[in-house]
C-alpha cells in the first residue's frame, strides 16, 4: 500500500501510529487483521444471541430450544433464527402460535416438567 492510503486508514489512531509511516503501516496491518477476524466473530455472536432469545421465549411456554427447533423442522416451518428471535421479542402471540405448532409436531415437547419457582427467603427457612 502506498503512503497516502496507509495514513488515510491510520486516521484516528493514537500517538505516532497516525503520522509515522513505519508504525502506521504496522498498526494498519494489525487493524485490518482484527477487522477480518471480527467480521466472522460478529456473525457467531449474533447467532448465539438469537438462540438465547429464542430459548428464553420458548421456556416461558414450557418448551426448550432444541425441542422447539426440532418441532419446527418436522412441520417444515423454515424461519431462520434471526426472524424467530424478533418474533419472540416483539410478537409474543405469533411466537406462542409457533410454539404450539412445534409442541404438537414433536411429542418430546408435551411432557415438560417446570422447575418449582424460588420464593426468596422462604426457601432458606
Amino acid at each position: 500500500m502506498n503512503k497516502d492510503k496507509i495514513f488515510k486508514l491510520a486516521k484516528g489512531f493514537r500517538g505516532r501510529a497516525k503520522n509515522c509511516i513505519r508504525i502506521a503501516r504496522e498498526r494498519v496491518e494489525k487493524a485490518l487483521q482484527y477487522s477480518y477476524r471480527d467480521r466472522r466473530t460478529k456473525k457467531r455472536d449474533m447467532r448465539s444471541l438469537w438462540i438465547q432469545r429464542i430459548n428464553a421465549g420458548t421456556r416461558i411456554h414450557g418448551v426448550n430450544y432444541g425441542n422447539f427447533m426440532h418441532g419446527l423442522m418436522k412441520e417444515n416451518i423454515q424461519l431462520n433464527r434471526k426472524v424467530l428471535s424478533e418474533l419472540s421479542m416483539h410478537e409474543p402471540y405469533s411466537f406462542k402460535a409457533l410454539v404450539d405448532i412445534s409442541r404438537t409436531a414433536f411429542p418430546g415437547n408435551k411432557n415438560v416438567v417446570h422447575a418449582p419457582k424460588k420464593e426468596g427467603l422462604s426457601m432458606l427457612v
